[in-house]
């Protein structure tokens, strides 16, 4: 019985410990993320003033 707890806590500790590998790699992903679509929004609306804010071509 001791040796089940034992490895219950074990598996919980090893899963616990992947979620939060997995999260942190995750959430280093997110800087990189927020920047590419300030460029694209960026860009989108340097295409805009461009073209005179004329949307119907």
């Amino acid at each position: 019985m001791d040796l089940q707890i034992i490895l219950a806590i074990l598996g919980t500790a090893g899963v616990v410990s992947a979620a939060l590998s997995a999260l942190k790699g995750l959430l280093d992903q997110v800087p990189e993320v927020i920047r590419s679509w300030r460029r694209v929004v960026d860009e989108a609306r340097r295409s805009r003033a461009d073209d005179g804010g004329d949307s119907a071509r």
